[in-house]
């Protein structure tokens, strides 16, 4: 892994959107939920996305403001509606997501100020698939890279969504990526081989493939960690957890702690806990997003910040 700065900065590019329910909204969007929780883990974050001129997209820029971001960072779209996932119930109690086409993020602009944020370069940058679901999110995701050059470390939380992706989009991620967070599911598309243990396949990910680092999130049977040189696996603690009020956003929240532990410099094994354990808190709440800062101090004091 090549080295990382003393004070690092983390670039975030990707979606920002409303998850609209039939009974409330809530802010979400896989990067943003990354970049609010190292923003109040209290790195540097800089968190590029685009909205609408509308009044979601005002709400949006209203609530970044208030946590502490950039202002700068986010584009306005005169033309294209705020991200939007409508979310509907069926019959068994399960969600039915549908994730709106042609929004604002769907037009982030690769303007002189963001080639500015990744020729800096920062340390981390981050990217998913989503916002590559169009010819220009692909286009941008690359000119990120280019213009960040190999100093800089690339976090992908792959987030394969139906019809939101194609091989290419997926192959072309995998190959950019120097951490790769994947679930099961997910592996299943990107390194098939059911005939092998998942251990074995990720560390063949690792060692085959561009990513330097696996990680492979399985919900409550915990995660596994793979490098060029060790496999490591963190089991769920059998310790007993205040009851689950919500999975959303869980896996968002252990991507950040994954980075987080990275960019201080802890062992692997002891970030992995981190990880879990901060994936678990975020269950406990309703949402992705803790209301109260005071929910990342215990964690920062983990991380010795």
């Amino acid at each position: 892994m090549r080295h990382l700065g003393l004070s690092p900065m983390i670039l975030v590019i990707g979606e920002i959107l409303f998850d609209l329910f039939p009974d409330e909204r809530r802010i979400g969007g896989a990067p943003f939920n990354f970049a609010f929780h190292l923003r109040h883990l209290g790195f540097d974050v800089r968190f590029i996305s685009r909205v609408g001129k509308d009044t979601l997209g005002n709400e949006l820029k209203d609530f970044l403001h208030r946590h502490g971001f950039a202002a700068q960072d986010l584009q306005t779209d005169p033309a294209h509606a705020t991200g939007r996932v409508t979310v509907s119930l069926k019959s068994d109690g399960s969600h039915v997501f549908d994730i709106v086409r042609d929004t604002a993020y769907d037009h982030i602009e690769f303007t002189d100020h963001l080639k500015g944020l990744c020729t800096a370069p920062p340390d981390l940058l981050y990217f998913g698939t989503l916002i590559q679901r169009t010819e220009n999110g692909h286009a941008l995701v690359k000119n990120c890279l280019s213009a960040a050059g190999p100093s800089c470390v690339t976090f992908c939380d792959i987030n394969l969504r139906p019809g939101c992706y194609t091989p290419k989009i997926a192959a072309d991620t995998v190959a950019a990526a120097d951490i790769l967070k994947l679930s099961d599911e997910e592996l299943d598309i990107i390194a098939p081989g059911r005939d092998a243990d998942l251990e074995t396949r990720i560390r063949h990910l690792a060692r085959s493939s561009n990513p330097e680092t696996v990680i492979l999130t399985r919900g409550e049977k915990g995660s596994i960690w793979a490098t060029r040189q060790d496999t490591l696996s963190h089991p769920v603690p059998g310790k007993k957890r205040a009851a689950v009020a919500d999975t959303v956003g869980a896996g968002d929240a252990y991507a950040a702690m994954a980075a987080a532990g990275r960019l201080k410099g802890l062992p692997d094994s002891q970030t992995m806990a981190l990880a879990q354990e901060f994936a678990g808190r975020i269950c406990e709440i309703r949402g992705a997003l803790p209301h109260s800062p005071s929910f990342y101090t215990d964690f920062k004091r983990g991380l010795f910040l």
